[in-house]
């Protein structure tokens, strides 16, 4: 999976764009620097926003890994991601997040995620 960051300083706010398929090793590496990285950030003051829309199909070794994610974007004061095209990754992540008590948002444009960090 290609994971694109940017940071959006006058919107507090990082945008992550997920394209392409997730490998179990990689994606935990990727989790773990972001989990180190965060304690560096005011991320109670910060919005998340994570575009899924290019991502494909997780497989079942992933869901764990997303739980985990879920449960660190908890921490910011938005969490929104946007939907993938692909309806298989689509019910993947929303029926993960349940269990994993995320509190986020999803929604099916970039759009409504800026919509929802710059209210």
């Amino acid at each position: 999976m290609i994971a694109e960051t940017k940071m959006y300083p006058e919107f507090n706010t990082i945008f992550i764009s997920l394209h392409g398929f997730a490998e179990l090793a990689e994606t935990v590496k990727e989790v773990e620097i972001f989990e180190v990285s965060m304690p560096t950030l005011p991320i109670h003051e910060m919005s998340l926003i994570i575009d899924c829309n290019d991502m494909a199909p997780f497989k079942p070794e992933i869901l764990p890994v997303l739980e985990r994610c879920y449960v660190l974007y908890n921490s910011f004061k938005h969490a929104v991601l946007v939907n993938p095209k692909k309806v298989v990754a689509k019910s993947q992540l929303q029926r993960v997040a349940p269990s994993a008590g995320f509190k986020g948002h999803f929604v099916d444009t970039v759009e409504e995620a800026w919509a929802i960090v710059k209210s």
